[in-house]
């Protein structure tokens, strides 16, 4: 979900660093959303373009030597919940075929999770 404004108030701290031989943790699921957010945007007419993106990124990662974490989602924490919940339901943008499909998927994923 994030938190708003995050890399305004990191930026007096940043430090840039070469990433070999460093362990990157990767958000799996913020990337695949946003890979599929700018596949629809570009009205891409391929399959899963998505999974294109999200190789090229995982091999520029592997190619300065990093080693790379997956973190995926499990339970959501009673704290986002509600927002979780709205988000699912608002179904902005999507068709309602797509939202079907896509509550179903959701809440197969998160089953157990409240």
């Amino acid at each position: 979900m994030g938190v708003k404004n995050l890399w305004d108030i990191l930026e007096s701290c940043k430090k840039t660093l070469p990433l070999h031989h460093l362990q990157v943790c990767i958000d799996l699921s913020c990337w695949v959303v946003q890979l599929q957010n700018v596949s629809k945007s570009h009205s891409c007419m391929k399959k899963k373009v998505y999974l294109r993106g999200l190789f090229h990124r995982l091999r520029a990662l592997i190619a300065v030597n990093c080693t790379i974490v997956f973190v995926t989602d499990e339970s959501i924490p009673a704290i986002k919940l509600s927002t979780y919940r709205r988000r699912l339901n608002s179904g902005s943008e999507v068709t309602e075929d797509d939202r079907d499909l896509q509550n179903v998927t959701s809440l197969r994923r998160n089953m157990g999770s409240e």
